[in-house]
């Protein structure tokens, strides 16, 4: 799938710069979302211009739990310029939120933490607003969507379930699917598209 054919698919208008908010999850989540977010950027060095297709990005925010060092260190193999922001046309952020529920964790105590998760994800949206807010399945990115949903009507949420998942949906992409929270669900194999028809395929994208 083409840069161009995912920008058509979130229907984004050209021209006007976009930030896009990326939330990186455990283990293969972050190497699946990392792997998309590079190949939706077009770096064109002769002049310094950093688009998603046709559109100019000229901001990134990375979503990563407090505890989560694994995924900060995928970041920094896969996006070394991040925190050098002087001669970035594009300005990178790392953004940390709690962890709604640990392994292992229990039910009960969890509500507790996902309150919390839940905040510091109004916090974070409030303030920064992304026109995009690009997702594939870890639980920490729950929070971030139902922010979105409330506090920022101009958030396009695509959700890319994870490519591991050949015939069932991960318990983040039924709830997300189920309750339409995202404006495009994206699977990566065609016996999901049969299963879930309101999902769209359009190949392998990690």
């Amino acid at each position: 799938m083409t840069t161009i054919a995912f920008l058509l698919l979130m229907g984004q208008k050209s021209g006007q710069a976009k930030s896009l908010m990326s939330v990186l999850g455990s283990g293969g989540h972050t190497h699946e979302m990392l792997t998309l977010v590079k190949s939706l950027i077009d770096h064109d060095k002769s002049n310094s211009e950093t688009t998603l297709g046709i559109v100019p990005i000229n901001e990134i925010i990375f979503v990563a739990s407090q505890d989560d060092k694994l995924s900060v260190d995928k970041l920094d193999q896969t996006f070394p310029e991040w925190n050098n922001q002087t001669n970035n046309s594009i300005k990178f952020h790392l953004q940390r939120i709690q962890r709604s529920r640990q392994v292992h964790q229990s039910y009960i105590s969890s509500i507790w933490t996902s309150l919390i998760s839940l905040y510091h994800s109004f916090k974070i949206i409030s303030s920064i607003r992304p026109r995009i807010l690009l997702c594939n399945g870890p639980g920490v990115c729950m929070p971030v969507i139902i922010a979105c949903r409330i506090v920022s009507n101009r958030t396009t949420i695509v959700f890319v379930e994870s490519f591991c998942r050949t015939r069932s949906l991960s318990l983040t992409g039924k709830i997300v699917y189920h309750t339409k929270l995202a404006n495009h669900f994206m699977v990566q194999w065609p016996k999901l598209a049969d299963k879930y028809p309101r999902a769209k395929f359009l190949g392998l994208l990690v």
